[in-house]
């Protein structure tokens, strides 16, 4: 007789459910049998002799648990959720800032103003071009020589002898 002890799937079993998976499928689950409860109780609203007062009074209490055990759940994963949206948030921003360019500021800053001028808005921001503030620098070193070449010592005032 052949036995298939010790022999495992060459394919890798998935890894064990992470807890938050677990709350989720639990809760899937309540609701479905839940829904499921429900649909039973109003085919049994059909039978000639059902009292149907008492069967939506049981859908109603149901309904209530069900409510219940949702918001009792959510309100506890919804502290958990947020911390992780944060810690996952921070992760991303993390590996966003170490890909992107430093200069796409300015790729950003150029679509924003398009977007302005689109809607009639006046600009925020102006761009100087590189030429432009070349032809600036080398106007102001002109200045500087020329203030340097003309200056002039002022004289020391003379003691009376």
């Amino acid at each position: 007789m052949v036995t298939l002890e010790g022999i495992r799937s060459p394919i890798r079993t998935q890894p064990a459910p992470s807890s938050k998976l677990r709350i989720y499928e639990s809760l899937f689950l309540l609701n479905q049998s839940i829904d499921q409860v429900v649909a039973i109780l109003r085919r049994m609203a059909n039978f000639p002799f059902a009292d149907k007062e008492s069967l939506l009074c049981a859908q109603a209490e149901i309904e209530e648990v069900r409510c219940g055990m949702n918001a009792d759940f959510t309100e506890h994963l919804v502290d958990s959720e947020r911390l992780d949206e944060g810690r996952f948030w921070k992760q991303r921003r993390e590996f966003e800032k170490k890909w992107q360019d430093p200069d796409d500021v300015y790729i950003d800053v150029q679509r924003r103003e398009e977007e302005r001028k689109m809607q009639g808005l006046p600009p925020r921001v102006f761009i100087v071009s590189h030429s432009a503030i070349a032809q600036e620098e080398e106007r102001r070193k002109g200045e500087q020589g020329r203030k340097k070449k003309g200056a002039v010592k002022p004289l020391k005032p003379r003691r009376p002898e």
